[in-house]
């Protein structure tokens, strides 16, 4: 059975993978509806085998509704990274004409403000995103921070620091006494959770802060 998605739904789809090898595992291809893809429908079929028929095709079912073929998934994943990097705190209306634009003339929109079309936004535009719980990329991204850790287990925390930081795990102990302390920065979901739950493995507490890969998204969190 065909699930049918929006593009806010398709655009959480792939926020919702840990990595770009996660998009490549999860999707096998991307399908949508001719027209304004504000109002299109989009399939997001699980393996190439799913997204098309043995005359590499669309399915029958799929062409009923309307579907064809609309971008690979890792250049659809590009394109809303190339936006999001230009644009931190892009809309719906944004990736939308991003796409559509890379889909007509394959190639990266040009962002009013950026001279280059695979330029970054400014510093002060991506301080704004953050400070708005955007992360830098597309997908989920999570701060850990050791708050405490009980003193006899110090210098095995100092140890995971140490591997974390590469620095020696004097100066890791030394960071360890004068909590808190960042022991992760921008990680994606898997990392974070390896990381957390080692941590917590020993005794100390880590707090998790989750940047959301588009303002109209809650922030992610970690089980």
């Amino acid at each position: 059975m065909i699930e049918l998605l929006d593009l806010e739904q398709t655009l959480q789809a792939f926020a919702a993978c840990s990595d770009d090898h996660d998009v490549y595992a999860s999707f096998g291809w991307v399908h949508a509806s001719e027209g304004d893809l504000l109002q299109a429908r989009f399939w997001l079929p699980p393996d190439e085998d799913t997204a098309f028929d043995d005359d590499s095709e669309v399915p029958a079912e799929a062409r009923a509704l309307g579907l064809t073929p609309y971008l690979e998934p890792a250049t659809f994943a590009d394109v809303l990274d190339v936006q999001k990097r230009q644009h931190p705190l892009s809309g719906l209306a944004d990736y939308a004409a991003a796409l559509a634009y890379y889909h007509e003339y394959d190639a990266f929109q040009q962002v009013e403000g950026i001279d280059e079309a695979l330029g970054e936004a400014t510093a002060d535009a991506q301080a704004a995103a953050r400070a708005a719980g955007v992360g830098a990329g597309i997908f989920a991204a999570f701060d850990l921070q050791m708050v405490a850790c009980p003193d006899a287990r110090l210098k095995s925390a100092a140890q995971r620091v140490a591997r974390l930081h590469e620095v020696p795990v004097g100066e890791a102990l030394a960071r360890c006494r004068a909590l808190p302390l960042l022991v992760g920065e921008a990680l994606d979901r898997n990392r974070a959770q390896a990381i957390k739950h080692d941590f917590e493995a020993i005794g100390a507490t880590v707090q998790v802060h989750g940047f959301k890969p588009f303002p109209w998204m809650d922030a992610p969190r970690l089980p």
